[in-house]
């Protein structure tokens, strides 16, 4: 059993499952659902793709063009720490600051998605990911990455030893789980002047084949659990895991 941090860094965790529907089910039937969940979730958001395209010609000026297509719908708690997405390509529980624990929201997911499958009939399973965005806060604004991370941006020898910025994207195979992780460091938008966040994010997805009602795929996103834990552990130094005790 991994350890449970009393501070944990996390600023949102989702879980979520992409399916295929059936062709006949639309937005309407999606927002029906609202109503078995609104005691719950009382506010309702679009859920929209954004879609832009920049067209080059000789001698004429650049044209562009934005397209907004709606996917499906955020229900979220009138306090805003979980919102559930039920969309057109799937479905997604999100939890946001304070975080709690795993034992708590992955029954909520399961209870969730079994709402979301017997309302909209999906065909097939075809995704599962988990994914967490950790916000790692540093108390200090000059320090050594090597103090607080296994992997850390590095500049040349020769060059001017001053970072402003990084963006690091790892991804590594899990072949026993078939599964893959997306790891990405970078700095955090909003900055502390005692203080330096710097984002961990997490992500662990596996792409397949699965009918809706196939138990495995909670099997799964156990395995994806431990190893975003292992990632996690594995990333951090035990100076910067003691700022989570």
């Amino acid at each position: 059993m991994s350890e449970v941090f009393p501070k944990a860094p996390i600023i949102e965790a989702l879980i979520d499952i992409r399916a295929r529907l059936p062709e006949n089910v639309s937005l309407t039937d999606l927002e029906k659902l609202h109503d078995r969940i609104k005691g719950e979730y009382p506010d309702k958001k679009p859920r929209n793709l954004w879609e832009g395209m920049v067209e080059f010609k000789q001698e004429t000026p650049p044209r562009t063009e934005a397209r907004v297509q709606r996917l499906g719908y955020l229900f979220s708690r009138a306090d805003r720490t979980q919102v559930v997405q039920f969309r057109l390509d799937g479905f997604t529980f999100n939890r946001l600051r304070p975080y709690t624990h795993w034992e708590d929201i992955f029954p909520q997911a399961k209870r969730l998605w079994e709402l979301y499958k017997t309302g909209v009939s999906p065909v097939r399973v075809t995704t599962v990911a988990v994914r967490y965005i950790n916000s790692i806060e540093i108390p200090s604004k000059d320090f050594d990455f090597d103090d607080y991370f296994t992997s850390t941006p590095k500049i040349p020898h020769g060059l001017p030893q001053i970072l402003e910025n990084f963006f690091m994207r790892t991804e590594i195979p899990f072949p026993a789980e078939e599964a893959k992780a997306v790891v990405i460091q970078t700095l955090a938008n909003k900055q502390d002047p005692l203080k330096t966040a710097i984002l961990l994010d997490v992500s662990v997805f596996r792409q397949l084949t699965l009918a809706p009602d196939d138990e495995s795929v909670w099997e799964i996103f156990e395995k994806f659990r431990d190893i975003k834990n292992k990632i996690f552990l594995n990333s951090l130094t035990d100076k910067t895991l003691d700022l989570f005790r």
